[in-house]
């Protein structure tokens, strides 16, 4: 058909999936192929098109091209996909960041990458919504947090991305291979903004991936995806102490004018942790009589600063808990010996193995990278936690009592 239409495979493609009009010209080869009237089929293009024949003549004389009535997805009957959730309404901002990213080309997908407490999905949520009016197909939204981690998944995904671009189950090809053929064909002739959060590993979504100069496709996860290639990454870490104490000040100004130490003092209780600032400053907005001095008084008591960082759905304790259940049992064993050491000290490493793992426990968040290269160190919020859950874990280790029962 491409041979004989004289257009690319994808171009055709996209004419056929019934998502907009073809352009007069792709409507022609596709008629020319089938041996079918080109005439008869002209005028029906354009009586759909809606456009007369001095139309089309004004529009070859003025702009020296043939008519093309290439129209969003939003000018057609049915709506266009909406499947963005609310933009979070958080009181951290990584506004620079998100600049750099919205300045940034988009022609590849980003890959937004970062521990739990980085809030990697708030920030490319907040980025989706800021390009989201450009783009005028609309946008898709998938969440594979509750999905199991296989290929099924990404044909899951792609069948309910094909049907909310209205294309019927009837108009669906057979093969996972072809519909993720016709969905890239879609993406490369369209402006869609597609999201796919919490992206555990590579084969989740590798066929939903495309190189679109008007789509734009964004992945956000825990793990760095080192499998996709050609992709735009951004790491996201801890904040920097200015934009901590910047947060603070935009949030609570009148208290942070009233105790300017105090904000400083808060910012480094939370250990500059995006999720442990945000739901501090949840609190302390929620509380208008609770003072910044206050506040760290009861942020600064290891037993009371993981209670006291949680609010309604949102905890930094069950943020901590998720990424130490994914971690190897020898990563977990390393990092409760890391607790127990003395606190304000840089951890080196003795072996390779220690090495490794303990780069798995600062991709999982729950180290960092000390003053010296190869050396390490432990947040005060992160040792809490890990000597809690060790005791928990203690106490569930411990036989019962033997009871004898008479009988």
């Amino acid at each position: 058909m491409a041979r004989s239409a004289l257009f690319s495979s994808s171009v055709l493609s996209s004419a056929a999936s019934g998502m907009r009009l073809p352009t007069l010209q792709v409507t022609l080869g596709f008629v020319a192929a089938c041996g079918g009237d080109r005439e008869v089929w002209r005028r029906r293009w354009m009586r759909v098109a809606g456009v007369t024949d001095s139309d089309a003549a004004a529009n070859g004389r003025h702009r020296g091209a043939p008519v093309n009535t290439k129209r969003p997805l939003a000018h057609q009957k049915m709506p266009s996909p909406a499947q963005l959730p609310l933009r979070p309404c958080g009181y951290v901002d990584r506004r620079s960041e998100l600049d750099r990213l919205c300045r940034a080309p988009a022609a590849t997908p980003v890959v937004i990458t970062g521990p739990t407490w980085a809030c990697g999905s708030d920030f490319a949520m907040h980025y989706a919504h800021r390009i989201a009016e450009d783009m005028v197909d609309g946008q898709l939204y998938a969440d594979f947090g509750p999905l199991s981690g296989t290929v099924s998944d990404a044909e899951y995904v792609l069948d309910g991305f094909l049907r909310a671009l209205r294309l019927s189950a009837d108009h669906l090809p057979g093969s996972v291979d072809q519909r993720a053929g016709l969905y890239r064909s879609i993406l490369a002739d369209s402006r869609l903004l597609v999201l796919l959060d919490n992206v555990r590993d590579e084969q989740q979504i590798r066929p939903l991936l495309a190189e679109s100069r008007h789509s734009v496709t964004v992945v956000t996860s825990r793990t760095p995806l080192l499998g996709l290639g050609d992709v735009r990454r951004v790491r996201l870490k801890a904040l920097p102490r200015v934009d901590s104490v910047a947060a603070i000040t935009s949030a609570l100004p009148e208290r942070a004018e009233a105790e300017p130490r105090e904000c400083d003092r808060l910012a480094g209780l939370c250990c500059d942790l995006p999720l442990a600032l945000d739901i501090a400053l949840r609190r302390l907005i929620a509380r208008p009589d609770l003072s910044l001095g206050r506040a760290n008084a009861a942020l600064a008591e290891p037993g009371r600063a993981l209670n006291w960082l949680s609010i309604g759905d949102v905890s930094l304790r069950e943020a901590l808990d998720s990424a130490y259940r994914e971690l190897g049992e020898a990563a977990r064993t390393l990092l409760t010996r890391i607790a127990r050491l003395p606190a304000h000290r840089d951890l080196g490493t003795s072996t390779h193995e220690k090495y490794e793992l303990a780069e798995e426990l600062v991709e999982a968040g729950l180290l960092r990278h000390g003053g010296r290269s190869g050396t390490y160190r432990m947040e005060r919020l992160v040792r809490a936690f890990t000597v809690a859950a060790q005791e928990t874990r203690d106490e569930r280790t411990v036989p019962p009592p033997r009871i004898d029962v008479p009988v």
